[in-house]
Order: C-alpha cells, then structure tokens, then sequence
C-alpha cells in the first residue's frame, strides 16, 4: 500500500483542495484517515485491492442517495468530477474517496428509536428506485455457509443447528425482498450533535430480506450471552420503531410477524461471515455450543411470549 507522502500526492493532483497531513484513524476493511486540507478535516477512505468490486458497488449506492438527497456523508468530487481516484498497484487496484467529515456518535435505539425507524423507513423507499444490480442473498448466505463451517470444523452437534435452520428458513423464506443495507447495526447510524443522522458503509448492501435491517437495529440482545430481559428490551424498541417506519415504507403483517425470527437468522448468517473473514480457528467448538444455547434460549423466550408457536 502507499505511504503517506504517496497518498498526500495523490491526493493534491486530483482534487482541488491543498492537502497538508494525514491522521490514520482505523484498519478495517479499508484504510480509513482524517485529511487535512486548508483548514478543513475531511475523511479518506482507502480500499483495500481484495475488496475492490465490493467498494465500487458500495460508492455507487452512496452516490445515489447522496443524489436524491438522503443522509449520507458528502462525496467530494474529484477535479475531474468523479467521486474517487482509482489507483493501480501490484497487489490490484483501489480506491481513494473523500468524504466531508462528520462529527458524531453512533445512535442509541433505546432513546431513538421513532427516529430510526424513519430513517430506515426513508432509505428503504429511497432505494426501491435504485438502478442498479445488487447482489441477490438466498439461503445459502442466510442459512446453510454456516452449517457448510461447521461441518468442515467437524462440529459434533451441527444437525442440531440444521434442524433449527431449517424449521427457521421455512417461516422466513417467504418474506418480501428488496434493498437491505445487511450490517444496520447502531455504529452505522451517525447522529451529530444537532440531531440530524447519517448512514455510513454500504459494502454489505444487497437485495435480501428487507426486515434484516430493522430486525439489526432493533436488536437489544447482546451477540453471545442472552439475557433474560433480551426479548422484553427487543419488543420495546421495536414497537416503537416500527410505526414511524411505516410512514415511509409498507411491510406485510407477515414481516411485521416475523421480525423475533430474522434475529434468529442474523446469528446464522453474522457468524458465517465472521468465520469467513478470520477463518475457521476463530471460533472453537465450546463458542459453537454457547451460540447454540443462545438460539435455544431466544426460541424459548418467543414461545413463551407468543411471538413463536412451541416447536
């Protein structure tokens, strides 16, 4: 990768702004800094060359909603007017883009729920009028790559997890689908200090369930230990979440029934997507066994709510 007088060069013979310095910030799926131009903090995001068709699917998403004036962080143009630099390198290619850099915290849905639920409400109309292909997410990616891990870890209790999957995906398979964002969780919400939210990283989006995403978001249960109250925090939440969305986009009652099952479904397909990314050794099969519990655990807590008919 380009070192910072690399970049900093790269970046004054493209845009239109005198860049002085560099602050890196994080190494996640892409190279992220605060840019310093003119007495200006912008935000740089780098690519890295093994994700390079997914950012370019993801830039093209914020460019739409940035052009029909939804809540996105500003893409600064290019001299040349595009809203990246394409850089060539040995390992492949990647992408420069910079953004206007907002400053804020990401969203607590216990205090802003209604809130929320517009916004999702509002992205999800928005996106009903995207141009563009988005990748299609079936059962493979939902349910059965997970099981395909397990089965290669040689998980002794993976047809306890076939079974739940199974009887789950028959009571999900149905649902509408349509743009889902695929990794709505609270720190990828923004809210400034005046109030205002900005959505961030589309690197996930797809055409899926579209009730992952508010099922994402509303999700008060922590990823690896339920807790007792995990249900009652979720239904809480939810309720108030969910009239504020429907101002701005439908859902049948069928989705709006199912929303405590594509949690369910979010602990399959997250935790394939995690084992995908560190590989197998990540997990070990006492993790599989507590993940197990959680799934077994939720069920009960649906059941006994009524949320869910006894198995």
């Amino acid at each position: 990768m380009m070192d910072e007088t690399q970049t900093l060069a790269i970046l004054n013979e493209n845009y239109a702004f005198d860049f002085e310095k560099l602050e890196f910030l994080r190494d996640s799926g892409c190279l992220a800094y605060a840019a310093y131009a003119e007495g200006v903090k912008y935000f740089l995001r780098i690519t890295k060359p093994l994700f390079f068709e997914t950012s370019a699917k993801s830039l093209d998403i914020h460019m739409f909603l940035q052009e029909h004036d939804f809540s996105v962080p500003k893409i600064m143009r290019t001299k040349a007017g595009f809203p990246y630099v394409q850089v060539e390198g040995t390992e492949g290619n990647c992408f420069l883009v910079v953004y206007e850099f907002v400053e804020g915290e990401e969203v607590d849905p216990v205090l802003d729920a209604e809130h929320i639920g517009a916004f999702v409400g509002k992205l999800h109309h928005v996106m009903q009028d995207y141009p563009g292909e988005l990748v299609k997410r079936d059962k493979h990616y939902y349910i059965d790559h997970y099981m395909e891990q397990m089965r290669a870890k040689q998980y002794g209790k993976v047809e306890e997890f076939v079974s739940y999957g199974e009887a789950l995906w028959e009571r999900v398979k149905d649902l509408p689908r349509g743009y889902c964002h695929g990794d709505l969780y609270w720190g990828n919400i923004l809210k400034t200090p005046d109030g205002r939210f900005y959505l961030l990283d589309f690197d996930t989006s797809c055409e899926g369930i579209s009730l992952y995403d508010p099922a994402l978001i509303c999700n008060m249960t922590d990823f690896f230990e339920l807790e007792e109250d995990g249900y009652q925090k979720t239904k809480e939440v939810y309720e108030r979440f969910l009239p504020e969305y429907l101002k701005y986009h439908s859902m049948s009652e069928a989705e709006i029934e199912a929303f405590y099952d594509v949690i369910a479904l979010y602990h399959f397909a997250l935790q394939a997507t995690i084992i995908e990314i560190f590989g197998l050794d990540c997990v070990d099969h006492a993790f599989l066994d507590r993940q197990l519990n959680w799934l077994y655990k939720w069920q009960e807590q649906c059941v006994r709510n009524g949320s869910l008919t006894a198995p």
